[in-house]
């Protein structure tokens, strides 16, 4: 799991240098009204994380689609785009089937399965890398970025890209005295991550990371609408900081809108009030949105595989995932 979380940077150069060579039967930018990305766990995050990033230049909306079957709104101006590592999900493979029978414009991002196998050659964008699907999310997000400029619904990345690249190669490939940080702060703990804008699915990655990688709880939310519901249950039970359970932490961006940051700092106060720790995620550099996601991502990465260290798990396999898929095939 190191070696993969290490080779995040060169998942993505990889990613872009493939998609950029393949021959796609690419549909007009002015025929797509919205847009349905499928996929579960570790594959879908890359929907969510492009959908926060482009959502103030993208020409149609994107709906990251985690379920079976399809919305009844999905026509022939949608364009469905399936991401799965294996390309053997129940859920999305019944949502590609109810694409394919709608004759919908649609994509395969997948290394294999019954997905490659099921998408017309020039509709199939396949990869081949062996790991955990969670463990590829540099190809999964790259080739969906990259998918939707080719097709002109987002302005070309190529220039962001390559200087977020550049920042994560700077930041080096191994953990640092923020990581460390971050891995005293939530051991023995449940971990809340809560950030804003287009670090929220970074939020839900962290927390999905530390789920699958650690082997132990971890929940997120988002601003500003915690602050109408969240902020409420702060009271009970009674902590203190010595006691709670809960280990807050913020994601951070000078990015944010101004009352957005201001919100962060009044909801801090009532966290902390109620007995919660609180910690601060930030980046010393200002850099892109698109820089911060990635580095962030790098970062909530090596602090799962830090816990599962301290928690003397493996990070790599997901036995109960593997175990609820086999009795759901073979039901009683």
């Amino acid at each position: 799991m190191l070696d993969k979380i290490q080779a995040f940077p060169e998942q993505i150069q990889s990613a872009w240098a493939l998609i950029n060579q393949l021959e796609l039967n690419l549909p007009s930018a002015e025929s797509i009204n919205q847009i349905v990305v499928l996929g579960m766990g570790g594959s879908a995050i890359a929907g969510d994380l492009v959908s926060a990033l482009v959502a103030d230049r993208c020409k149609v909306p994107i709906l990251v689609h985690r379920a079976y079957g399809l919305p009844a709104w999905v026509d022939q101006r949608s364009l469905v785009i399936a991401s799965s590592f294996s390309g053997n999900t129940e859920e999305m493979l019944s949502a590609w089937k109810r694409a394919c029978q709608l004759e919908v414009p649609r994509f395969a991002i997948t290394t294999g399965g019954r997905l490659a196998e099921q998408a017309e050659a020039d509709r199939l964008i396949q990869f081949d890398y062996e790991s955990q699907p969670r463990a590829a999310l540099g190809f999964s997000f790259t080739l969906l970025l990259s998918l939707l400029s080719r097709i002109g619904l987002i302005p070309k990345p190529a220039d962001e890209l390559a200087s977020a690249l550049r920042d994560l190669r700077a930041a080096g490939s191994e953990p640092t005295s923020t990581t460390r940080a971050l891995v005293e702060h939530t051991e023995g703990g449940i971990p809340v991550i809560l950030a804003a804008e287009h670090l929220i699915p970074v939020a839900r990655r962290w927390s999905t990371q530390i789920n699958e990688n650690s082997k132990s709880w971890a929940f997120w939310n988002e601003y500003p609408e915690l602050d109408h519901n969240v902020i409420v249950g702060l009271g009970l039970p009674k902590w203190t900081s010595e006691s709670s359970g809960l280990r807050v932490i913020h994601l951070h961006s000078t990015h944010y809108a101004t009352q957005i940051q201001r919100r962060i700092e009044i909801t801090t106060e009532l966290i902390k009030d109620a007995g919660i720790p609180v910690l601060d995620y930030a980046q010393t550099k200002k850099s892109s949105r698109l820089s911060e996601v990635l580095q962030a991502i790098w970062q909530g990465d090596y602090l799962s595989y830090e816990l599962a260290k301290r928690y003397k798990t493996d990070p790599t396999p997901v036995p109960q995932i593997e175990t609820l898929k086999t009795r759901l095939a073979n039901p009683e």
